[in-house]
């Protein structure tokens, strides 16, 4: 049921002086509270893991063991063979011969819909109050809070204590609601022969506004509530005050059904012709459930998905959490700064916006997938130490193949001497001395030793 704005009316101004040693205070016992958030997204990113993998099994261990029993209708027999096995079934699921009974309205909902589920829900005009908050810098090192307290009036389906707010309000809102929130569920909910536990039946929750409801206000056995008139339009029933105008204390009424449909389910067929969780061999509950028409294959994958987006949203959250926590661990560095003369504001500001959060950041990365990595050793052992060796072969392979041919080529140092095999030159003519050897790069030239160089003369004899 929404819930609907309608007017406002602007409160006070609320204004409160913090000193540095108070923001210093504060900041401290968020430390303590920095160290908790760290110490439970550990927890959190550990068990998620745990979870995942326990999750995994089961659903690998249900889908190889799942009898598929198909279609089936309330003329069908049950197969007792089947009984106490992880079984398929797909069917109408409707709410049987029990009767629901609204006793404020005198409405048997059973008889007129054959409803799985029937549920009153109720609203109220009242005041609700809203705050906004904005922290100035003061010039000794403190802040100046000011909160702004807004009221509204709106429909809504809590109740709003008016007595706790800041400013009086009239009128006040009541204390109570004219008539109290209410919801049954058949308890002889079948699908084909079978019927369903608890567990299957909360999961039923497609409700629609019971729009032709046989409400009659002006009956002789309709309820009475004084100072308030009653009109009745689409499933919802308005107590007001006056007709058509909103006044604070007004109710309005709304009645839904959960009608029959079709749905499919992967339970344990129970002894007692009841489908209930089937209990896995690791002592965990197995329950598929779907609207409509599925395959049990399609509950599976489904199921499969729903673990995965699980777990990388609580990896997420545990990530998220480990960042705020490291972050509020190192504020009071922010806070110290402001001391500081010139220029402690900005460094504040800086360190408190940018820095903090940036260190918070890149120490959380590492840390959780340590904390993840130690999850899969103690609950994947050997899909870790798999990862861990093909980490080893990778390195080795990179190592070893790659990385030469990547690399630039080293070059062979030369020999200090080598011999020069002769040349034929023109008669007369000799060789300049030659050193023998490469230089890589130009140094002084110096006298070279003798026993470096060979010197070639050629000639001919006359």
């Amino acid at each position: 049921m929404s819930e609907e704005v309608v007017g406002d009316v602007t409160g006070y101004r609320e204004v409160m002086e913090y000193s540095y040693f108070d923001r210093m205070k504060n900041a401290l016992t968020a430390v303590c509270i920095g160290l908790l958030l760290l110490f439970g997204s550990w927890g959190v990113l550990f068990w998620n893991e745990g979870r995942s993998v326990r999750r995994g099994t089961d659903l690998d261990e249900g889908r190889s063991i799942v009898y598929r029993l198909g279609m089936t209708s309330i003329d069908d027999t049950i197969n007792t063979r089947r009984d106490n096995e992880l079984v398929y079934i797909s069917g109408i699921v409707d709410g049987g011969n029990n009767a629901i009974y609204d006793e404020v309205f005198g409405l048997n909902v059973s008889n007129a819909t054959k409803a799985i589920k029937y549920e009153r829900s109720v609203q109220m005009y009242q005041w609700e109050e809203r705050s906004q908050t904005k922290t100035e810098k003061t010039s000794d090192g403190g802040t100046r809070t000011v909160t702004t307290y807004t009221y509204y009036k709106k429909w809504s389906s809590r109740l709003i204590r008016s007595s706790r707010f800041k400013e009086y309000v009239t009128p006040s809102n009541p204390t109570s609601f004219l008539v109290p929130k209410y919801e049954e569920t058949s308890n002889d909910i079948s699908l084909g022969p079978f019927r369903v536990s608890t567990e299957i039946s909360e999961q039923v929750d497609w409700d629609v506004t019971w729009k032709d409801a046989p409400i009659d206000t002006s009956a002789s056995n309709f309820p009475d509530f004084p100072g308030k008139t009653a009109t009745f339009s689409q499933g919802e029933l308005r107590l007001q005050r006056n007709r058509g105008l909103n006044s604070i204390g007004d109710n309005k009424v709304k009645f839904s059904v959960v009608l029959p449909d079709y749905i499919s389910v992967v339970a344990k067929q129970g002894s007692n012709g009841v489908l209930e969780p089937y209990i896995t061999k690791g002592d965990r509950e197995l329950l598929l459930f779907a609207r409509g028409i599925k395959t049990s294959d399609e509950l599976f994958d489904k199921a499969e998905q729903d673990n995965v987006l699980l777990t990388w949203g609580l990896r997420f959250s545990g990530f998220l959490t480990m960042v705020i926590g490291i972050s509020l661990i190192l504020n009071p560095i922010a806070i110290a700064f402001d001391v500081l003369p010139f220029c402690g504001d900005a460094l504040e500001d800086v360190t408190g916006n940018y820095i903090i959060p940036c260190i918070a950041l890149l120490v959380s990365i590492p840390m959780s997938l340590m904390i993840i990595s130690i999850a899969w050793i103690f609950y994947q052992p050997l899909f870790a130490i798999g990862a861990v060796v093909m980490g080893f072969l990778l390195s080795a392979l990179y190592i070893t193949y790659f990385e030469p041919k990547l690399s630039p080529k080293r070059r062979e140092p030369s020999s200090p001497a080598q011999e020069v095999e002769p040349q034929d030159k023109t008669v007369g003519d000799e060789a300049e001395p030659e050193a023998i050897g490469s230089v890589e790069e130009p140094e002084p030239i110096t006298a070279v030793p003798p026993s470096k160089v060979i010197v070639l003369k050629v000639g001919y004899d006359q």
